[in-house]
């Protein structure tokens, strides 16, 4: 019998990225699908706060991501008889090492973290999807579905679902009354998908 994996992640968008960045890292057993046959080519998010460039710093990719993208400390609003400049921070920035709200589309977040993950060695199933779950004991079977049809199980101890509020791996359409080694993340990368913490970066 095939020993379960350690995590399986649902969804390679920039928080699925993100933590499957971290999880190569941490030399955990595991695999990332997304249903969809290909990254994000429109822009969706526009933004990168502070914290997640630095959280994402200690894994060499934040400055590949500012490179791209454009950094912007405050807002110019020129209305009909005067333009107004508007701070986008006003505390917080003393103890960073990027002290502004970096301007970067989602296919651009998404470009770079497939490629970290990729000369990491990360496969991304593409085309696969996840369509049940059920928890069993210390470990969640999860059923998945690849592009030709073919399904397959697969047993994880944890199950990240990085896709979406209303995908398969939702536990009320799952229909799962016990969630425990089911999670669902959301938002920046690594803050909140992967509760990754460290000291203020600074940049040399």
């Amino acid at each position: 019998m095939t020993a379960p994996l350690d995590v399986l992640v649902v969804g390679a968008g920039p928080t699925g990225l993100a933590l499957a960045t971290q999880l190569r890292v941490c030399a955990t057993r595991f695999r990332i699908l997304d249903r969809s046959l290909d990254r994000a080519h429109e822009s969706r998010a526009l933004a990168i706060q502070p914290r997640t460039l630095e959280a994402l710093a200690g894994f060499g990719v934040t400055e590949e991501l500012v490179d791209r993208g454009n950094p912007t400390m405050r807002l110019r609003m020129h209305l009909p008889r005067r333009v107004v400049q508007m701070p986008l921070f006003h505390i917080g920035l003393a103890d960073t090492a990027y002290p502004f709200l970096l301007f970067l589309s989602q296919a651009e977040t998404e470009d770079v973290l497939s490629e970290h993950v990729a000369a990491q060695g990360v496969v991304i199933e593409r085309g696969t999807e996840l369509v049940q779950l059920e928890p069993k004991g210390s470990y969640v079977s999860c059923r998945l579905r690849h592009r030709d049809g073919e399904e397959e199980t697969v047993d994880a101890r944890y199950v990240v679902g990085c896709d979406g509020a209303q995908a398969p791996c939702a536990p009320k359409r799952a229909s799962i009354s016990r969630v425990t080694h089911i999670h669902r993340c959301s938002c920046s990368p690594i803050s909140r998908s992967t509760g990754w913490s460290q000291e203020p970066y600074t940049r040399t």
